[in-house]
């Protein structure tokens, strides 16, 4: 558990030097710039157009609310590297396995009420109990205690232990370096325990947490219906207090809001949005297609298969296909995305020659045109719109290796179940932490219920390399473990990396040093943001 180390951390060294290379490469700062000056409110219209008053930490609800309203053990900043958060240090025993975290004396929640072990054991125990998430599953299966917690066995996990007011002990059943990204996430603010076991599902309609910004009340219209949030400013935070005086988000703000300066962020809509005039930023999401193959069924069930397969696809007019002004799709060559942390790009060999292409599924029995194969692309949850799209365009390219598509759009389980000729199925994966095991794992691990569901796909070296990971506490050797099963992965292609989603925004000029935050849709670090007007 190397990983959340703040002395003596051999990941520590890796993070801050990928920071200073990021300042370093970053856009030189103007020589003169104007100072920061509280006061201000920011506007903000997120993705969806549908209100979301979801304000549980464990829900579903707008990312730039739940990251300010409440605070974690731990936190990401922008390139995946580890901040303190609620814990102002720990330190580590048992070669990882058991952490200790030493609570701020200074951390009270928004009602003033201190922050303690108690609550943040409180708040870890929740989630175990809602099992409204696998992740959460996959988070109790790694404590000591945890499964036994899960399945109603114990009355309390082990791992989570209370030392005093200010100091909390967690135990791992095994160290490992992804061990400290569920303590980074969104699903980890701490809440306060007794409020919450007093208000039951109230304390969520007006909720308190120890984030940089408190609740403040709903926003309404005319009819007195709710159409958003507003947050402001936490006077009491522990850390440096934010710049702005207040946050309101409602999908009900206009673009025309926008241009008149009523609203101050908003999603990249409309080229109406002048560049000259306005800020545009940019930045990844963790959302990744593919096409994934049949494994099991053949012809799909050979690796030259699926590999000549590959070759007739290009994704960029799939990217352009999946984009919008606002979420755009940015082509993936690779399985894991290389902007995680230390997967630099590699070098690959081309494309093979279309004889050899055509040799391959020749020795399948493909490639006829005269004879073609019969093949369903099937789309799960998604609009008819958007797969009869990809359907004519994957039906055209792929008429030359002998294959004559079929479109199966949001089919039943037991139909899924019943396919017995060969299918494609363009799949969509959100990455809920950022690390490549919760990418490889639930997609490519071969007893995961993804891969058993759709994809059956099987093989024996990424599973042990997978364990053999989790224990790894060097990050560079574990990088390497990773890249080891992407080349696999790249020979034996049981899916195609379609692309990824980079997320688009607009915000007014005189908003300063507005970041991006590390998860999430729409997901913005506003902790030093401000407004020069």
């Amino acid at each position: 558990m190397t990983a959340v180390l703040r002395r003596y951390s051999p990941i520590l060294a890796f993070i801050v030097g990928f920071l200073l290379a990021g300042l370093v490469q970053g856009h030189p700062e103007p020589l003169e710039t104007p100072r920061p000056k509280p006061g201000g409110v920011l506007r903000i219209k997120p993705y969806s157009s549908v209100l979301n008053t979801d304000l549980d930490p464990a829900g579903q609800g707008y990312s730039v609310v739940i990251e300010h309203l409440y605070e974690g053990l731990v936190r990401l900043d922008s390139n995946f590297g580890i901040l303190p958060g609620l814990a102002e240090y720990w330190s580590v025993t048992e070669a990882g396995r058991r952490i200790t975290f030493y609570l701020r004396k200074d951390a009270f929640f928004h009602n003033g009420k201190e922050v303690t072990a108690e609550d943040v054991k409180f708040s870890f125990e929740r989630l175990f109990r809602l099992k409204s998430n696998p992740l959460f599953y996959w988070f109790a299966s790694r404590l000591e205690g945890g499964e036994e917690f899960w399945k109603g066995q114990a009355q309390e996990v082990s791992g989570l232990q209370v030392v005093d007011k200010k100091t909390l002990i967690i135990t791992w059943k095994e160290p490992s370096i992804s061990n400290v990204y569920f303590l980074a996430a969104d699903f980890a603010g701490i809440l306060p325990k007794n409020l919450v076991l007093s208000q039951k599902k109230k304390f969520f309609e007006k909720p308190v947490g120890a984030g940089p910004f408190k609740f403040d009340y709903w926003l309404r219209n005319s009819r007195l219906d709710i159409i958003g949030i507003r947050l402001s400013r936490n006077e009491n935070y522990f850390g440096p207090k934010p710049y702005l005086e207040g946050l309101e988000v409602s999908p009900n703000f206009l673009l025309d809001g926008f241009f008149e300066d009523e609203v101050q962020v908003v999603p990249y809509l409309s080229y109406r949005i002048s560049r000259d005039k306005y800020q545009v930023m940019e930045f990844n999401s963790l959302h990744l297609a593919y096409l994934f193959f049949s494994c099991h069924l053949s012809p799909f069930d050979q690796a030259e298969v699926r590999r000549a397969i590959q070759s007739f696809i290009d994704r960029r007019p799939l990217a352009a296909l999946g984009s919008t002004t606002a979420y755009f799709g940015q082509v993936l060559d690779e399985f894991i995305p290389t902007f995680l942390p230390g997967f630099v790009p590699e070098s690959r060999d081309g494309r093979p020659s279309m004889s050899r292409v055509l040799q391959a599924l020749e020795g399948a029995g493909l490639g006829n045109k005269d004879k073609p194969l019969t093949v369903y692309l099937v789309f799960e949850n998604s609009t008819k719109d958007k797969a009869r799209k990809f359907y004519e365009y994957l039906r055209e390219a792929l008429k030359p290796a002998g294959i004559r598509l079929e479109l199966m759009v949001n089919p039943a389980p037991e139909e899924m179940v019943a396919i017995k000729v060969p299918y494609l199925i363009y799949f969509e994966y959100r990455l809920p932490l950022p690390d490549p095991e919760f990418l490889i794992k639930p997609l490519f691990q071969s007893d995961s219920e993804l891969n058993r569901k759709y994809f059956h796909y099987s093989n024996k070296i990424i599973d042990d390399l997978l364990e053999n990971q989790r224990s790894n506490l060097r990050f560079d050797r574990r990088v390497g473990i990773f890249k080891q099963i992407e080349n696999i992965l790249q020979e034996e292609v049981p899916a195609i990396p379609l692309f990824y989603y980079r997320q688009r925004l607009a915000y007014q000029p005189y908003i300063k040093n507005l970041k991006a935050g590390p998860l999430g849709i729409f997901s913005l670090n506003l902790r030093t943001a401000w407004v020069a007007k």
